[in-house]
């Protein structure tokens, strides 16, 4: 009787734990897919994923990028792009980001992690790319390069995950010939560390001392993914180098929305004439709304002498408005190196000399 009775609770047992096993879903909250493609100036990423199906949850997929030179060493494209499931917890994502402009061969690889706002991590898998051996052409070297890096803090602030960080660096500039120059900005990256290691690729830009220039302005090529400014020979105390828009990741508030790092701000510096000395510092604000249509901020491109803005902000300050005709400046918020209020570019970092040696002909 008992060894019918232990059979009979064996039984009920393997019956139990079959029933439970069929209860657990063949997966959950998960991405399926992710693909890159792109140019020698930009790349498109786009994620699918399902069964992401916590209520009041921010999803995100954190994504790492590495790309291989034939020759000379590797460097990562560490980002994230939020993601919004449906009410079936199905997803989909795609975004579009500047690079380089790339020079020279290269073989890609990478891959995308589902996270949530929570710090719950799920599922890693392979990025699949359109072109995961490229060649892109040679650019024309610089004049007169030199290598620049600029490092400082945040205000510990916390930044919420959908908001935007305005990332803007400015500088002056003496020796500049009276019959002009042109000052370049290339292979720039921002390097910080929060919920993740980041490094952030940076718009080049192209500044064009003119002797025909009575105003500073910019304007952004998105062909080149360049920022193109003209001011005076005579320059001005602040002239707009370059600029970033950041949407922040939901997966920040497994930092508690700080970055626990030194913000790295670094890049070449090249000009077309040789004597150029060159004091360049950044600022980081941030925005609870905002654009990466970056013509639409109608960036001021100098301090005292911006074309057609008579006002005392900074170079760097957005000075456009979004779709319903309300300012960038009214969405401005505390983080970053910013206070809010009519601190539009964040407080400046310490002040970096570079001085472009030209190589002897």
């Amino acid at each position: 009787m008992r060894h019918k009775r232990t059979k009979r609770l064996a039984v009920c047992a393997v019956f139990l734990a079959l029933f439970t096993v069929g209860l657990i879903p063949a997966s959950a909250h998960e991405i399926t897919s992710a693909s890159v493609s792109g140019t020698c100036s930009s790349y498109t990423i786009s994620v699918a994923g399902d069964n992401a199906t916590f209520v009041g949850v921010n999803y995100s997929v954190n994504y790492i990028i590495t790309l291989t030179p034939s020759s000379g060493s590797a460097f990562t494209i560490s980002d994230s792009i939020q993601v919004s499931p449906d009410a079936s917890g199905n997803f989909s994502a795609s975004v579009t980001k500047p690079v380089g402009p790339l020079s020279g061969g290269y073989s890609v690889s990478g891959s995308a992690t589902l996270v949530d706002g929570s710090g719950d991590t799920f599922n890693t898998i392979a990025i699949s790319f359109a072109n995961p051996t490229f060649t892109c052409p040679s650019q024309t070297p610089p004049g007169c390069p030199a290598q620049t890096s600029n490092s400082s803090n945040f205000n510990g602030t916390p930044i919420s995950g959908g908001d935007y960080i305005w990332f803007n660096a400015n500088f002056t500039a003496s020796g500049v010939p009276s019959t002009g120059a042109t000052l370049t900005l290339t292979n720039s990256t921002i390097h910080f560390t929060a919920d993740q290691t980041y490094n952030l690729a940076v718009p080049n830009a192209q500044i064009t001392f003119s002797p025909s220039a009575t105003c500073t302005s910019t304007t952004f090529d998105t062909i080149t993914n360049t920022w193109m400014t003209t001011v005076p020979v005579s320059g001005d105390d602040e002239i707009f180098l370059s600029g970033l828009a950041w949407l922040v990741p939901a997966s920040f508030a497994n930092a508690g929305g700080r970055v626990n790092s030194q913000v790295v701000w670094n890049g070449t510096l090249s000009s077309s004439a040789s004597g150029i000395s060159i004091n360049w510092k950044w600022g980081a604000a941030v925005y609870t709304n905002f654009t990466t249509n970056y013509n639409a901020l109608n960036v001021k491109a100098g301090h005292q002498h911006a074309c057609g803005l008579n006002n005392g902000d900074h170079a760097g300050t957005p000075e456009g408005t979004d779709s319903t005709g309300q300012p960038w400046g009214k969405f401005v918020t505390g983080g970053a190196r910013g206070g809010g209020g009519s601190n539009f570019t964040g407080s400046w970092s310490g002040t970096i000399s570079v001085r472009p040696v030209c190589p002897a002909s």
